[in-house]
């Protein structure tokens, strides 16, 4: 199938004490691969690196939501994952002409030259971060970074001069983790923290609203420095205390869909960067065969007809100071993925045994149903009704 090509057109306002970003729609990586018929070969690919891995490993193949931000001076502009799932920021570098580094036919990589930025500074440090089929590594830089007319003069961050072979099909130039400090390799401050002091709050919303294979619409809405009161109903959120300040990790106290139910107390992550729902294999088969899905080994999902407009949301309990269900609904978690059969993907994904970490991550099916409010200052995110 010939790619799609992919126009970023993400263009940030500047609104004062606060800023929005607006976020772009891709296609995923696990989209494009089942289309290409690619999907068991890379997904046998991830599992073997898994099994090696001495850390929760990230892996960016459900990706689907991008935004823009500009490095340097005159302004070199890069279009990043927005990714609450990590902590630093890297961008791929001049110095590297790898096929990984280039990207394709349907999208080049931009890519940022220090020699072409008055503000560019050398950090002097080598950086490496490792992911699930492979890295990305450089040298770290200090220059001047801007979102939506928020700057900060002197950010440093990632030169990639080797980056995982996976990202050359995906359309980004790099990645803004919007993790905690003390989820940062080298111990660098990630962006929002140093942005936090031009801001009102110490606090930035997302919304989520485009899903299933679209490329290059305007898909949701990063909100950095204040509340998003036009995509979200604010008068019924709803916060849950953070449980480690590396991830926005917070505790579940029960999961349910139809004739399925767990008590257990477990963590979870709040991650834009993945486009499904992760969490214990044993509990997604329950979940899967409560929804009377069909497995397919070679996918790795679960089907269901696209036309299962009837089945049960599925909820999640959480201590918002008193236990708060959290249904998401069915038009939200059965995803077109491009089978082309009247078939569609629980979006849901088993995480493996990793024996560590949180035990879920909720992605974009979360997050299109909730606005996420990521809150710094007090510790905590909030879950507020989406519209769309």
């Amino acid at each position: 199938m010939k790619s799609a090509v992919v126009l970023f057109a993400v263009i940030g306002i500047s609104l004062g004490a606060f800023v929005e970003v607006p976020l772009t729609k891709i296609m995923t990586l696990r989209e494009r691969l089942i289309r290409q018929g690619k999907w068991q070969e890379y997904s046998e690919q991830q599992k073997a690196a898994r099994s090696t891995g001495s850390q929760t490993v990230k892996d960016y193949n459900d990706v689907a939501y991008v935004g823009t931000v500009t490095l340097g001076t005159p302004a070199q502009s890069f279009d990043v994952i927005l990714d609450t799932g990590s902590a630093n920021l890297w961008v791929v570098d001049s110095t590297c002409n790898t096929d990984a580094c280039n990207g394709n036919a349907a999208r080049t990589k931009k890519k940022y030259n220090a020699g072409s930025s008055s503000t560019y500074s050398n950090d002097g440090r080598d950086w490496s971060i490792q992911y699930g089929t492979g890295s990305a590594s450089g040298k770290l830089a200090v220059d001047k970074l801007c979102m939506a007319g928020l700057c900060f003069n002197t950010q440093i961050f990632g030169r990639a001069s080797n980056i995982a072979a996976f990202f050359k099909t995906q359309p980004v130039d790099g990645i803004l983790g919007l993790g905690w400090p003390a989820l940062a390799v080298d111990h660098v401050q990630p962006p929002f923290q140093n942005l936090m002091a031009s801001l009102d709050a110490p606090l930035f919303t997302v919304w989520l609203d485009v899903k299933g294979p679209v490329n290059g619409a305007i898909g949701g809405l990063f909100t950095y420095g204040a509340l998003d009161t036009k995509n979200c109903q604010m008068n019924t959120v709803k916060y849950a205390t953070l449980t480690s300040q590396t991830y926005w990790q917070f505790a579940i106290t029960g999961v349910s869909v139809g004739s399925y139910s767990s008590n257990s107390v477990q963590s979870v992550i709040s991650d834009t960067g993945t486009s499904f729902i992760g969490g214990p294999g044993g509990q997604i088969k329950s979940i899967g065969d409560a929804l009377s899905a069909t497995y397919n080994s070679q996918y790795g999902l679960y089907l269901v007809p696209c036309n299962s407009k009837n089945l049960p949301a599925l909820s999640f309990m959480i201590d918002t100071s008193g236990s708060t269900s959290f249904p998401i609904p069915a038009s939200e978690y059965v995803v077109d993925v491009g089978f082309n059969n009247g078939q569609c993907a629980l979006a849901f994904f088993d995480m493996g045994s990793i024996g560590f970490g949180p035990a879920w991550i909720l992605g974009d099916p979360w997050i299109r149903t909730y606005c996420n409010v990521y809150d710094v200052g007090k510790a905590r995110v909030g879950f507020a009704v989406a519209n769309h």
